[in-house]
């Protein structure tokens, strides 16, 4: 299938929230809705695919509240059209919606949602936290360090008693979780300087 799509669970929230995500910008040509059997709410559905020209894709659910039938309904959509560009969890109850997040982790899929207050789309690109297994026990140690200091990656590397190369990876990879940032060239005169951001610091 080359069609691009989205998974979402429903819930009331959910036809205004696909609106606003998917409604305006194409970003994908269908969305897979998971649910339970329900004429009116098929209808609904139905009548809003018809109205934002959205091809949808109800898949049933008998029971929201079993993690598993969930989880292996996700599987099914998978195997079949292969992984999703975008998961919606702005809309969805509980343990539906854990095994929905678990999946979409799983498969490198993006999460996101509508944030109402502020008007805006908000996308989470989940494959930035299978970086953290990279830092294992020093992890936090890494921040630690950072914070007594500004740090360029020279001094960190001598410290841990790692290659440049290597401290290089695991600060870019902090940089991707928002914990760092650096200023600098990265040239020997100018060498990039790290100082944690406001999420780091509350790390601490």
């Amino acid at each position: 299938m080359n069609e691009r799509y989205a998974i979402s669970l429903f819930d009331r929230e959910t036809i205004p929230l696909i609106k606003n995500i998917w409604g305006v910008k194409k970003e994908v040509d269908m969305v897979f809705i998971l649910c339970t059997s329900n004429r009116r709410i098929e209808e609904e559905l139905i009548d809003f695919s018809r109205q934002f020209g959205i091809k949808i894709e109800i898949v049933p659910i008998y029971d929201f509240n079993n993690f598993y039938e969930v989880y292996l309904m996700l599987e099914k959509i998978c195997e079949s059209n292969g992984p999703p560009c975008l998961v919606n969890i702005a809309s969805g109850y509980g343990m539906a919606l854990s095994a929905l997040t678990l999946h979409a982790y799983f498969k490198d899929a993006p999460l996101v949602m509508f944030d109402r207050e502020k008007n805006a789309i908000v996308k989470t690109d989940v494959n930035r936290l299978k970086k953290i297994k990279i830092y294992k026990n020093r992890y936090f140690e890494l921040i630690s360090l950072i914070s007594k200091k500004n740090q360029t990656t020279s001094e960190l590397a001598r410290y841990f008693k790692v290659s440049v190369s290597s401290m290089s990876r695991r600060l870019k990879h902090l940089e991707l979780l928002d914990i760092i940032t650096k200023k600098g060239l990265g040239r020997v005169n100018f060498p990039y300087v790290y100082k944690l951001t406001e999420l780091g610091k509350r790390l601490l």
